[in-house]
């Protein structure tokens, strides 16, 4: 049990694991929607989701949701991740960001 937990929180702070549980989502989904099952799935989408603040209310799909406002958030992360690879990383010098461009691959 012990195990199992200290395993699962190492996962959770490797670099990658981001990455590795948004291709088990998409990995997922394709799945769902190519399946009978797929209505569960348009259902999931079509589900309306309500932001209400007194009279102010925004009403939209589940999947308008996540194609605003999730999908800005990701490219906001992105942008900031190569922000911090231009100025701290790989991409910090003239030289370094060129290299790729520059060299040959030499099997």
């Amino acid at each position: 049990m012990f195990i199992a937990i200290s395993r699962i929180r190492a996962l959770t702070h490797h670099e990658a694991a981001g990455g590795v549980l948004l291709m088990i989502a998409a990995a997922f989904a394709l799945v769902l929607d190519n399946s009978p099952l797929d209505w569960l799935y348009d259902g999931l989408l079509s589900t309306p989701v309500i932001v209400q603040i007194g009279a102010l209310a925004i009403d939209k799909p589940l999947l308008l949701w996540v194609n605003d406002g999730l999908m800005a958030v990701f490219f906001f992360l992105v942008g900031l991740e190569i922000k911090r690879e231009l100025l701290e990383g790989r991409l910090s010098t003239w030289q370094e960001a060129s290299l790729p461009a520059v060299v040959e691959n030499e099997k």
